[in-house]
């Protein structure tokens, strides 16, 4: 009788260790990303920025009775933008949260919007008006002079 040589099964040594260092490296530099807000909380705010921008604007472009209009004037803080200087939740307001790490940053301190949309109180020396987001990055929106509003 001949005899079957015995069939292996399960992994060596050198092929388990190899599989947890690999797992430790992963979960040291991949992991964190999933479990912080780092590096995203500035696009949040650009995106709700564009919105009060643009609500703004589209307020004024339908304003035909200025003394019925409300303030459409924006006002900037370094953790603020909005038609008060107070932080409101509503879609006229973007007010950043401490814990985030993001500051605003503008060549305009109180921006307005004209009846065809064009911004008023910008840096005559610039192109356009410009929002800094910053944070773990930097973004921008600008605002050019004819009304477009858009991340540059």
């Amino acid at each position: 009788m001949c005899r079957q040589p015995a069939i292996q099964q399960g992994f060596t040594l050198v092929e388990l260790v190899v599989v947890m260092v690999l797992l430790g490296i992963l979960s040291v530099t991949i992991l964190p990303r999933f479990f912080s807000g780092a590096g995203t909380s500035e696009y949040q705010y650009r995106d709700q920025a564009l919105a009060v921008l643009r609500r703004v604007q589209i307020e004024a472009m339908q304003c035909t009775d200025v003394s019925f209009c409300g303030n459409s004037s924006l006002q900037l803080g370094s953790t603020s933008l909005g038609t008060s200087a107070d932080c409101r939740n509503d879609a006229s307001h973007l007010c950043i949260a401490s814990r985030d790490a993001v500051t605003l940053a503008a060549n305009f301190s109180q921006l307005k919007f004209d009846a065809l949309g064009r911004p008023l109180g910008c840096d005559g020396a610039t192109p356009a008006c410009t929002l800094q987001i910053n944070g773990s990055s930097q973004l921008q929106i600008c605002i050019e002079h004819e009304g477009y509003i858009r991340p540059c």
